[in-house]
């Protein structure tokens, strides 16, 4: 036995020494080839594929008899491979390739010809036959070859995706286009390959006619053939991807009264379009739905999220109108009197509680609607009781009552463990410690948080800590951080006023000047919050073209983007910032939201739809 083990050990150390041989002669073999010494790259592949039969190491051998213009013995050795792999198509094209490469097009011709005539009704040698044309650049060869194969085996195989595949590479767009559709035609199933492929293609082309015409191929098939419906679900997300949101639910509505559909399409298409402030639309996609009647799958869904959107659209406008915010309201209330303050409703009941403080100074109306969440626990879910405990906690404070405020916070920091709501509660927390000018506390909780799994909770976070830290040794009687924070304090409880008198007295303080930054950025949060865009834009631009390096610059430029985009619909500025974000400021925590936005605004299709909606409604340094 002990003998046994002995040749078994022997056996083992004796092939990893072999294996190891054989690494170091590859790394060998390859450096010689990168290097350009192809006579010693030669004889290492050759040896290589000898002892090991690998049909990479040949592949090279001949690349390197090629470079040394060794056609003759080149030659010699792929026929004899051929004569021991009669079936090897890719070595048959390789000798075509050698042919070309030595200037002898007839022989090289000749070679092509034989090789697709020789092609059958094997599926395998059609793959292997087109994949080796396409490896060597002939494009036209491969597209023959699967022709050919349509021809062969109709009714086996069709090479529909390969040839839109290689229609890609050549960037023949109508062509692949209508590969793409001959093959939903004959497997349906296939929609979701399609719609990737496309995607891809549209994503890596620079030709903007590309889009145009896919929209304009679907459109033909949709009035060719209604009932193929996947042509219609393709245009919906083509126009979904464009951000041609009304568009896009014109053929979702006609698909969901063919179908006789319960409307789901409808509402994630009206979901999609609330996420890119598309509120027009999905305002009229939620009514669709609540037209079909209350015995429909998303009447209620749709009734809630309706009002939300009116909520959304009529407080994003560009003036706020009283008279909208006052019928709001009561389209607020009379759904809750229809439909009862419950877990239900509870996203209503929020919007109300915001209308009711924010837009009409009701906050003591607010405040007692949400302590019917908040003391009622038995209609309500747990992180909905927490969500409405955080809005109380901040009208609470909004009315100076911070130590209602600080208990409110503190019960959902413990009611919550490690979920993103509890690191928002602690970041409230952390806020009023610094508005009440406990500036280290504050700055301690900003650190622990700064490791939160919120990316915008942790970005916050890093940023209040870092402004207590270099503002706190400039000034070391902390009088003018002081001053800064009664201003965001003020501005927190909508006393924009007094925010601004202070911001003002920090900004005639030629000592207070590594604030100054900071002062014209609130201000243009006060002037933006108040829907005054002009002077807004006035200081964000100071802060972008006279701090243009400090922190505060890529902030300033994200708000200008924001504001040019959605609140002045001027889609040519807000490029213009969204540019200058990722150009400028690639590392900043906005850089590659702009990258996307940008491209959406160009006309591109993105890979990756599920921006992160940013909100910088809580005043940060």
């Amino acid at each position: 036995m002990h003998r046994f083990l002995t040749v078994i050990l022997f056996l083992w150390l004796f092939a990893l020494g072999a294996f190891a041989q054989s690494s170091e002669k590859q790394e060998l073999a390859f450096e010689y080839y990168r290097n350009k010494e192809y006579d010693k790259a030669a004889s290492l592949f050759y040896e290589l594929y000898q002892n090991q039969g690998n049909s990479y190491f040949f592949a090279y051998y001949i690349a390197s008899l090629e470079e040394l213009k060794n056609f003759n013995e080149a030659e010699k050795s792929i026929k004899k491979e051929i004569k021991n792999k009669p079936d090897d198509y890719s070595l048959k094209i390789m000798l075509g390739n050698l042919y070309k490469l030595s200037g002898n097009s007839d022989a090289m011709k000749k070679q092509y010809d034989d090789v697709i005539k020789s092609l059958n009704i094997n599926l395998n040698q059609y793959f292997q036959a087109a994949n080796a044309f396409i490896s060597n650049q002939e494009f036209t060869l491969a597209e023959i070859t699967y022709l050919k194969g349509q021809k062969m085996l109709k009714g086996q195989y069709s090479f529909h995706l390969e040839l839109a595949s290689l229609y890609q590479m050549q960037k023949m767009n109508e062509k692949m286009i209508d590969e793409y559709i001959a093959l939903l035609y004959e497997n349906p199933q296939m929609i979701q390959t399609v719609q990737n492929r496309l995607q891809q293609s549209v994503y890596s082309s620079q030709d903007k006619s590309l889009m145009q015409l896919l929209q304009n191929k679907l459109i033909v098939q949709t009035q060719k053939n209604p009932d193929a419906t996947l042509f219609s679900e393709l245009l919906i997300w083509l126009y979904s991807q464009q951000l041609q949101f009304n568009n896009a639910l014109n053929f979702a509505i006609a698909l969901d009264k063919r179908n006789k559909e319960d409307g789901s399409r409808i509402f994630s298409l009206a979901q999609t379009a609330v996420s890119n402030k598309d509120y027009a639309t999905a305002l009229k996609a939620y009514q669709y739905i609540i037209s079909k009647g209350a015995q429909g799958t998303w009447y209620f869904e749709a009734k809630n999220e309706y009002l939300i959107t009116l909520y959304l659209q009529i407080t994003n406008e560009p003036v706020n109108e009283k008279s909208k915010i006052i019928e709001l309201e009561k389209s607020l209330e009379q759904h809750l009197s229809n439909n009862g303050i419950n877990k239900n409703t509870f996203s209503v009941i929020i919007v109300l509680a915001k209308v009711k403080a924010y837009y009409l100074q009701k906050v003591d109306e607010s405040i007692e609607l949400l302590k019917k969440v908040s003391e009622n626990t038995q209609p309500f879910a747990q992180n909905q009781i927490s969500e409405a405990k955080l809005l109380l906690g901040d009208l609470t404070l909004m009315k100076n009552d911070i130590w209602e405020a600080t208990i409110l916070y503190t019960q959902v920091e413990k009611n919550n463990g490690n979920e993103p709501i509890a690191h928002e509660a602690k970041f409230k927390k952390a806020m009023l410690a610094y508005y009440n000018g406990d500036f280290l506390w504050a700055q301690a909780q900003m650190d622990v948080l700064k490791a939160s799994t919120s990316k915008l909770i942790a970005n916050d976070a890093f940023s209040l800590s870092q402004f207590i830290n270099e503002n706190i040794e400039a000034d070391s009687s902390q009088r003018t951080l002081k001053t800064f924070s009664n201003a965001d304090f003020y501005s927190f409880r909508h006393l924009d006023s007094l925010a601004l008198l202070c911001l003002d007295t920090i900004l005639i303080n030629k000592d207070a000047y590594s604030l100054y930054d900071d002062a014209f950025l609130r201000k243009g949060d006060i002037f933006l919050k108040n829907k005054k865009f002009d002077q807004a834009i006035v200081m964000f631009d100071t802060v972008l073209t006279r701090f243009k390096t400090e922190i505060n610059a890529p902030i300033a430029a994200y708000k200008l983007a924001n504001l040019y985009q959605y609140q002045l619909n001027d889609v040519e500025k807000a490029k213009h910032y969204l540019e200058l974000l990722f150009t400028q400021y690639p590392g900043s925590f906005y850089a590659d939201e702009a990258r996307k936005r940008f491209r959406i605004i160009r006309g591109d299709i993105i890979e990756d739809k599920s921006d992160t909606e940013l909100n910088l409604s809580i005043p940060m340094p």
